[in-house]
């Protein structure tokens, strides 16, 4: 799969705040994770007692998750309900700033496609069966 078709249009808000950014959809994350610095342009950030480490795809890599943000998301055009929370990393990748990862994936509904992240279903539903 190429970059481009991973690459989704989100909209954060938080407390009257709001930045448009696209975020890469990877099936691969098991956690979704916002940039420190996106999450410091929304005034977001919740920090961690104890700050820990996520393996990164490339080799040896770590990503340092030294907090979170609780924030409105809405996805390619679509209200997310009760938004998300997102890990917060201080050494995201440079261009970086949002990874949309496994848990909200299969939380939304959201198929990737040749022509980009497709929501299975809008409105977005949850479900607890």
């Amino acid at each position: 799969m190429k970059l481009e078709e991973a690459m989704a249009e989100v909209e954060l808000r938080f407390e009257g705040k709001s930045v448009r950014v696209k975020a890469i959809v990877d099936a691969g994350a098991s956690r979704s994770v916002m940039s420190k610095a996106l999450s410091d342009a929304l005034g977001a950030f919740t920090p961690l007692k104890e700050p820990y480490e996520l393996r990164a795809a490339e080799e040896g890599g770590r990503l340092k998750i030294v907090g979170y943000c609780r924030v409105g998301v809405t996805f390619q055009g679509v209200e997310v309900p009760g938004g998300a929370v997102f890990e917060v990393a201080e050494n995201l990748g440079k261009g970086v700033d949002l990874i949309i990862g496994r848990p909200e994936i299969d939380a939304w509904g959201i198929v990737l496609t040749p022509e980009g992240p497709k929501l299975r279903k809008v409105p977005i539903e949850f479900e607890i069966l």
